[in-house]
């Protein structure tokens, strides 16, 4: 079986002493457009010694001034997980950040919900965070230092609104998982946490429709959708040094959308 890791073509970046990632070894599931794409555009002006980019779609992130590899396929394959993480340890001799941002999120109604789309769904929002973790732990472990984030939802509280009921079910579970993993890791430096985002001005959001777009935003006090780089200039934070007394908590990106 062909190997899932691909190297484009990609120029050397300029490796800043102020740069707050400088020198670590960043992985964004999910990375090709969105939340994803953005967080790894930020990555990519930090310092990082190298970025790698999972994604079921092709990723075309080549323009990004990074050490770059890619893996396609999709995060719900264990195997493929496995090995695209292994690879990336054996290129780059080390793992500090994991991003678990892939997910879906179908418009299907309670009516048409069926045993084999619900377990779709939480195969790749929440198990494809477990695997890439599990996949990576070790490595973060055997070092004494990792940091992982968790993109969850505003779904995880509220339960879905747009998308498939399992879609909320599986933004919680990712909130649950954060919290047991923070309590296993803080020994060995690795700090665990979560964002929920509200309404995101991605892909995903124009999935949902018009009606939908225009509700999210008057449910926010801000009045507006945020961009991607909102959204990742919060998962920045929460693994720069800036958050070195930070585990277990879930960062909540809305807009004032819920307020608790």
């Amino acid at each position: 079986m062909p190997s899932p890791l691909e190297t484009p073509t990609c120029r050397q970046h300029n490796m800043s002493t102020s740069a707050p990632l400088q020198g670590q070894v960043a992985i964004v599931t999910g990375g090709a457009s969105g939340i994803g794409r953005a967080v790894g555009e930020l990555f990519a002006e930090a310092g990082l010694a190298g970025l790698a980019v999972i994604d079921v779609a092709e990723c075309d992130l080549s323009d990004l001034d990074a050490e770059l590899v890619t893996g396609q396929f999709d995060v719900a394959d264990a195997d493929a997980v496995s090995g695209f993480i292994s690879e990336v340890h054996d290129r780059f001799g080390r793992i500090d950040i994991l991003v678990n941002n892939a997910g879906i999120a179908p418009v299907v109604p309670w009516s048409k919900v069926t045993e084999e789309n619900w377990q779709r769904v939480l195969d790749v929002n929440l198990n494809g965070a477990f695997h890439c973790t599990r996949a990576a732990w070790d490595h973060m472990r055997d070092r004494q230092y990792g940091r992982i984030v968790n993109i969850s939802s505003v779904g995880a509280f509220l339960g879905s609104v747009s998308a498939h009921p399992a879609y909320g079910v599986s933004k919680a579970g990712l909130i649950a998982l954060t919290k047991s993993l923070a309590k296993e890791g803080a020994a060995d430096g690795i700090l665990v946490n979560a964002i929920a985002p509200g309404s995101i001005d991605t892909p995903m959001l124009e999935s949902f429709g018009p009606e939908a777009r225009v509700e999210y935003a008057e449910a926010s006090l801000l009045k507006r959708q945020a961009s991607p780089k909102e959204l990742a200039e919060s998962v920045m934070f929460l693994v720069s040094p800036a958050s070195s007394y930070i585990t277990g908590a879930t960062l909540h990106v809305n807009g004032g959308a819920l307020l608790i």
